[in-house]
């Protein structure tokens, strides 16, 4: 299960990342991370660095006239940069889907989700390419 764990140092400072964590991030073998220490916390946070990769969303938002405009605006303010998308009705007048791939810099899949979350639209798939 993703979330928190238990690891351990060894003698050369290696930490293992739990597969789970991996799984969830898509983190494979040789892959790059970025580590980030939060002195007030007292945390260290350990993100993807996902080089020339793209964030891929399958994103479900309702068909109504400006339901699109209010997702691509929640993203355009937490500064996620959209590369290419891709929409259509799957259902006329009721839901629709949008197909992003973007770079979300500083964002995150969390903070992606809960802006999408306020503007009435929802993550219904995301994934590195």
């Amino acid at each position: 299960m993703a979330g928190k764990n238990i690891s351990s140092v060894d003698e050369k400072g290696r930490v293992l990342i739990p597969q789970s964590i991996r799984d969830a991030l898509n983190l494979k073998a040789g892959e790059k991370v970025v580590l980030e220490m939060d002195r007030v916390g007292n945390f260290v946070k350990i993100e993807p660095a996902h080089e020339k990769k793209l964030l891929k969303l399958h994103i479900l938002l309702s068909d109504k006239p400006g339901a699109l405009a209010s997702a691509a605006s929640a993203l355009a303010r937490i500064k996620v940069d959209l590369v290419s998308t891709q929409s259509h009705s799957s259902n006329r007048g009721e839901a629709a889907e949008w197909v992003v791939e973007c770079n979300p810099g500083k964002a995150g899949i969390d903070g992606i989700k809960s802006a999408l979350a306020r503007a009435g639209a929802k993550v219904k798939e995301s994934y590195w390419e």
